[in-house]
């Protein structure tokens, strides 16, 4: 059983991750990150250097041969939590990472972690298995991301998952993000076999939500991008969190059509979330194959229309293409031959028809799929990541050596800035922020001469002050405090200051 007050379940593309944010948003609007005991100790542990996975992987490419130049590993899934997450039946928590080798192709590597972390999130969430969820945590507020299947297979073709964003990110001579988007859509949607997995994937998890989808409170993707602030709203009302319209609006104003992730810089699709997209890009082919899925009754249970054909004299340019693709048998190539194999969907596909390597359960790991085979390097993968695993379940037994707080001096030293008068900027505004203000006297942080910045949450109300972006930081003329407790958060936050020249002015707890 998981004590956690609010549980989101959904699939990728499906407005998951666009609801988690906003449920995040709401939550910190409210002073209300802070409502699970455990919260504090799991991001400890998580943000602990010693626990992080990237070094195992690159301590196990390393001692089989590799060029650590050529590895590919986004900065998402650098931590032990970082990655797509799901429960099973019996509670246990997953984590999902991919691993790129240029040149040679990528794997995918699950690992069974510690339940405990779970709690880093203020928001329990899970892409598989709604039922479970619903049996795990039934005490909680349920809510569902929904949005049209169709739509859903569109945003996928279209995506660039982590994998493929820092392979770009690094070879800049690839091109324009939008010309590479056009190019890896087109390959995918003239390739049937692909768009099938898409849609099996979706059809089970529809299949088991659908039986159970009267006990969520569902947020209607179509709704958010075209009634945003109604349908914030609402979710407010249902979580029974009460925020004003100045406080909704900034919410909205602070994520609509922007990237989320830090590290994933291609999260977001530019210019695009708009409803109903998918009538631009799908043709027949793929509606017949949403109807030997048995799309129209899902369609029909979800509160869509039923599937349709198109009038193909109608098709514009781009449905023309892959239409005559589809006739002729033939997939485009992507360019880049490595940016090809990356590309390929990881978290929301079945690929039971492809001739992937997979590897069984050894302990808590396992080689989910690799587009290569090499049994060192897979054997080094599973045998330094248990060591590092078995070490966060030993720590996550240690609760009371992981609970941080302010140093003394800290907080003195915040406090008589902000008597003083001169200008204060707290930068970081997340669970250690609400912790600050539980240690500092009641309204002291309202004072005029405090500025608030965070990088994710600009443009966000909290009480009456508006979140500036980090980006001002070197602007401003005061006494910086960062926020976070965690070493490898003010290790980070410090680069930033000094690569920007106001690390004179930075202090850190």
């Amino acid at each position: 059983m998981l004590n956690q007050p609010i549980v989101l379940s959904g699939q990728p593309r499906s407005g998951y991750a666009l609801t988690n944010n906003i449920i995040h948003k709401i939550k910190l609007c409210a002073g209300q990150l802070n409502d699970d005991s455990q919260r504090q100790t799991a991001q400890a542990i998580t943000r602990d250097p010693s626990l992080h996975l990237v070094d195992v992987y690159r301590s196990a490419l390393l001692s089989t041969g590799y060029d650590l130049n050529q590895v590919i590993i986004n900065g998402e899934f650098h931590s032990l939590f970082g990655g797509p997450k799901w429960f099973d039946e019996d509670g246990h928590y997953y984590v999902r990472k991919y691993i790129g080798v240029v040149g040679k192709g990528d794997l995918l590597i699950n690992h069974r972690i510690p339940s405990l972390i779970a709690h880093y999130y203020d928001t329990l969430h899970s892409h598989e298995y709604p039922q479970i969820m619903l049996s795990l945590a039934p005490d909680a507020h349920h809510i569902a991301s929904i949005r049209n299947p169709l739509d859903m297979m569109n945003s996928a073709n279209h995506s660039i998952n982590a994998l493929s964003s820092e392979y770009i990110q690094r070879n800049p001579s690839l091109g324009q993000e939008t010309t590479i988007r056009d190019q890896i859509a087109l390959s995918k949607f003239s390739d049937l076999r692909l768009c099938d997995g898409l849609i099996q994937h979706q059809k089970r998890y529809w299949s088991e939500f659908l039986s159970v989808q009267d006990q969520f409170y569902q947020v209607i993707w179509e709704d958010l991008i075209r009634f945003p602030l109604e349908t914030i709203q609402k979710l407010c009302d249902a979580l029974d969190i009460p925020l004003n319209q100045t406080q909704i609006r900034a919410i909205w104003h602070s994520m609509d059509h922007k990237n989320t992730l830090l590290y994933h810089l291609h999260n977001f699709r530019e210019n695009k979330g708009i409803v109903g997209d998918w009538q631009n890009n799908l043709v027949n082919e793929h509606i017949d194959l949403f109807k030997a899925a048995g799309f129209d009754e899902t369609l029909a249970a979800l509160g869509y229309p039923q599937l349709t054909y198109f009038k193909e004299s109608e098709y514009n340019d781009r449905q023309q293409a892959i239409a005559a693709n589809l006739r002729a048998g033939m997939i485009p190539s992507i360019e880049d031959d490595t940016l090809a194999t990356f590309a390929f969907n990881k978290s929301n596909i079945d690929t039971s028809q492809y001739d992937f390597y997979r590897g069984k359960w050894q302990g808590n790991t396992c080689i989910e799929r690799a587009t290569f085979t090499d049994s060192a390097l897979f054997e080094q993968l599973v045998s330094q990541s248990e060591e590092r695993i078995e070490l966060a379940y030993k720590k996550c037994a240690q609760t009371d050596t992981w609970q941080t707080g302010f140093s003394q001096n800290f907080i003195e030293q915040l406090q008589c800035t902000i008597h003083s008068g001169k200008p204060v900027a707290l930068w970081g505004i997340s669970y250690d922020f609400e912790r600050l203000i539980d240690q500092l006297p009641s309204g002291m942080l309202a004072a005029e001469n405090v500025a608030l910045f965070d990088q994710l949450e600009a443009g966000l109300m909290i009480g009456s002050k508006s979140i500036e972006s980090s980006n001002k930081l070197p602007q401003f003329e005061g006494q910086v405090f960062a926020v976070p407790t965690q070493p490898g958060a003010k290790a980070s936050m410090l680069r930033f200051a000094e690569r920007q020249h106001f690390d004179h002015r930075l202090t850190l707890n």
